[in-house]
């Protein structure tokens, strides 16, 4: 028998509530966090792939940030900057990371545009002489916007490739 209550995706709450408090709470793909981390800090020019927008984003203003990224690291806790969003996470050992970021407040009081994101992926070695490290992965980005007296919110996906600079 059920309770009719939905099921709800507690990892990705509990990841909000933790960078709330400047950690996070979910490993994500990449299993145990690093120990001999990679390094990963560093500027990067981001490269989206244009995907297209969902449909429920009509209505949306939707502006897909610019570079560059700027990361930083401690031990395998993770900073990065991003167009004025910080987003906080993990390194783990097999190189993957994820980072989610928070929008800020707007000056009225209400949060409208970019209300949060997370980048996920992995951190790619330089190869050869010559070489550059770079990220790659997906960057996700939920947006707000009001129309007719309501809030519409839309998430869009973008795979991105980052070299270092």
């Amino acid at each position: 028998m059920t309770s009719g209550r939905f099921g709800f995706p507690t990892c990705a709450l509990s990841s909000v509530l933790a960078l709330l408090a400047t950690s996070t709470g979910c490993t994500g793909g990449g299993g145990a966090p690093c120990t001999d981390c990679p390094p990963i800090e560093g500027r990067y020019a981001p490269q989206w792939e244009d995907s297209g927008l969902p449909d429920n984003c009509e209505g949306v203003t939707v502006v897909i940030p610019q570079g560059p990224l700027e990361v930083g690291r401690q031990g395998s806790d993770v900073t990065a900057w991003l167009q004025g969003m910080t987003l906080r996470g993990t390194l783990y050992r097999t190189y993957d990371f994820s980072l989610l970021g928070v929008g800020t407040e707007s000056t009225d009081g209400g949060i409208s545009g970019l209300e949060s994101a997370s980048l996920t992926g992995r951190y790619l070695p330089a190869v050869g002489d010559g070489g550059v490290p770079r990220l790659r992965g997906d960057w996700q980005g939920t947006y707000s916007g009001t129309s007719g007296g309501g809030t519409r919110f839309c998430t869009v996906t973008r795979p991105f490739t980052a070299p270092r600079q």
